[in-house]
């Protein structure tokens, strides 16, 4: 009986806990998202609109990500004000990373060296695609 009582105890919280997790992931989460290379056309064309086209050109960014964190808030840390923290909820993580993203690749190894000194060993550099006006 007491071991019955002491695993609801342990038990009950984590259900609650996973349960919350899953009614904030998103729909779209779990729905296997349509790529423009596997788009089924119907006979005679298409009866989609294309893409609108703008005058941008895609070009390599750069941020400097410190932590990943899951199952943990950031409001619980006071993060460096160089950072701020996105949520991914598909993955159900919190990503904290640079504010600013650069252009130039040097830059953000002297931030990502910056925050190693500061205490953020496992710092390093992500690429994004961002698209500027022509």
């Amino acid at each position: 009986m007491r071991v019955t009582i002491i695993l609801t105890l342990l038990f009950v919280p984590l259900l609650c806990f996973t349960q919350d997790q899953n009614e904030e992931r998103p729909n779209y989460c779990d729905e296997l998202p349509v790529t423009y290379e596997k788009v089924a056309f119907p006979r005679g064309g298409s009866s989609r609109q294309a893409l609108p086209r703008f005058a941008t050109a895609p070009t390599t960014e750069y941020k400097v990500q410190v932590a990943i964190l899951r199952f943990t808030d950031p409001k619980d840390f006071p993060f460096h004000p160089k950072l701020v923290a996105r949520y991914r909820p598909c993955e159900e993580v919190w990503v904290v990373e640079s504010r600013e993203s650069f252009t130039d690749k040097n830059d953000a190894k002297k931030l990502q060296a910056e925050m190693e000194k500061l205490g953020y060993r496992g710092a390093y550099i992500t690429e994004l695609v961002a698209y500027h006006g022509g």
